[in-house]
């Protein structure tokens, strides 16, 4: 069962060597992310001249079959000392030589015989071929017996010894010559390899594959050492080999086989006087993609970086510019701000002025229309109508309006005293212009009657101001019996 497994073990091995022979290493388009590197494009594929596998450089199977050589892994066989008459060495038992090629064998592979059984001289059937005695006479009766038989005398059992020991050494000469016919000839037991067909692989399944190989290798070393020392080992007591006929041929091509895989693994890994090893050159090629890998990405980095820092740098004044360009803005704002309120202000003072010169105007007409009534009253009320016709003497039609609807504004207020708007008159209104401010007299006759010159919601006005009934009576009955007086003189001085 052991030898089997070993079998095995060793025909995938020569496989995988068989196998790694067609494999061409390279690198993937994928490993070095898009990279183009010039010193591994022969080796990914691009410009290339010769073969480019591993052949090259792992010897063929032949070849390594042809270098294991017979006389230095298997000793000199020793053989028994078989005489050319027939005749067998004194302590040396017969074998059992049977057509089946099986070897009765105890547990340390040797032959099974009884050594008393030996050294009395028995057949392998038990049967006693000499007297018992010391060696020397067992032989010599050995040779007698043989001699007798060879003659047709003697006994039934030396005649059988006789036959039984030339049937041995016949035996023995035709296993020596059917264990190994092409070993027998000098000649090695050689393989033909299959013509090779270039498979593509990359350097790192190579360098694992070839690893994995010594490992294997490595494993089955301890039992190809035990084959050997069994190989060497004889029987004590039949002094033969102790694998059998059919055994032995198997275990020797697994040691060829064995012999054969290490020599190619310890060209592989520890390479020749000429030649260093493929392992180191794969690593060594491999160690140089990768630099020269982390060289362009590193190269790459930097001009990503250097875009980056460009990109960076473009943005920043572009945000620069932004800025200015805001600051601009908003100064330009400012200033248009500062021109607007500029001359907000100065319109602003302008305006005031101009009010201040209107108030002052109005103020100096004012006056100056106060002046023109000395007196308040009735009698002031007299006096003015009488500019007003004066002044009107030519134009009775204009005089008439002026009275009548000086006339109408009287009679409103004493008719309802409480309402403000008829108490209220506009200095500008026009229709008060046209029928009664125009007119010398006209505003005057107003103003001596009781009417007071005030902006009522920021308009001039003639406003007679009604005192408060309940706290001053007595001034209230006096502005009313004033107002009562002023519409009889209007109307006396329209009957005229």
């Amino acid at each position: 069962m052991e030898l089997r497994k070993v079998e095995q073990e060793l025909e995938n091995l020569s496989s995988v060597w068989k196998s790694l022979r067609r494999k061409r290493p390279r690198f993937k388009d994928d490993d070095d992310a898009g990279l183009l590197l010039p010193s591994t494009v022969a080796a990914r594929g691009g410009t290339s001249s010769g073969d480019e596998s591993l052949s090259a450089k792992m010897p063929s199977w032949k070849e390594l079959q042809s270098k294991v050589k017979d006389d230095e892994l298997f000793p000199a066989e020793e053989e028994e000392e078989i005489e050319n008459d027939g005749t067998v060495t004194a302590g040396s038992p017969v074998i059992n030589n049977n057509d089946s090629g099986t070897d009765a064998t105890n547990d340390n592979g040797g032959n099974k015989v009884d050594a008393d059984t030996a050294a009395a001289g028995y057949s392998e059937f038990g049967m006693c071929l000499a007297p018992s005695g010391n060696a020397e006479e067992s032989s010599e009766g050995a040779k007698d017996t043989t001699s007798s038989a060879s003659d047709g005398g003697g006994s039934i059992f030396a005649r059988y010894a006789a036959k039984n020991t030339v049937a041995a050494k016949s035996k023995v000469k035709e296993e020596k010559k059917t264990e190994h016919p092409k070993q027998a000839m000098g000649d090695v037991d050689l393989e033909e390899d299959e013509p090779l067909s270039i498979e593509d692989a990359t350097f790192k399944s190579v360098i694992a594959d070839l690893e994995s190989l010594q490992e294997r290798l490595v494993t089955i070393g301890p039992k190809i050492e035990k084959f050997l020392t069994k190989l060497k080992e004889r029987d004590p007591v039949t002094k033969k080999p102790r694998y059998g006929a059919k055994t032995m041929p198997r275990i020797k091509h697994v040691i060829r086989t064995y012999k054969a895989i290490e020599q190619g693994v310890a060209i592989v890994f520890h390479g020749t006087y000429t030649d260093p090893s493929l392992v180191s050159s794969l690593r060594s090629k491999m160690q140089q993609f990768n630099e020269e890998l982390n060289a362009q990405i590193e190269s790459r980095k930097s001009q990503q970086q250097l875009e980056e820092n460009r990109v960076a740098n473009e943005k920043l004044l572009a945000e620069e510019r932004a800025n200015q360009q805001r600051l601009l803005e908003e100064q330009r704002r400012r200033n248009e701000e500062r021109e607007l309120a500029r001359l907000a202000e100065e319109a602003r003072q302008r305006r005031v002025e101009e009010e201040k010169c209107l108030l002052e105007a109005e103020r100096r007409a004012d006056r100056e229309l106060l002046e023109l009534v000395p007196t308040v009253g009735v009698e002031g009320v007299r006096e003015q109508i009488a500019r007003m016709r004066e002044a009107l003497k030519d134009d009775r039609a204009a005089l008439d309006t002026s009275l009548g609807s000086l006339y109408t504004l009287f009679e409103q207020i004493v008719r309802k005293p409480e309402e403000i708007n008829f108490r209220r008159v506009r200095r500008d209104h026009p229709k008060f212009m046209e029928d009664i401010g125009r007119h010398v007299g006209g505003r005057e006759v107003l103003i001596a009657a009781g009417f007071k010159l005030e902006k009522l919601d920021g308009v001039p006005s003639f406003f007679s101001k009604e005192p408060h009934i309940e706290s001053d009576m007595d001034g209230w009955s006096n502005w009313f019996d004033m107002l009562k007086k002023t519409l009889e003189v209007i109307e006396d001085e329209m009957l005229k």
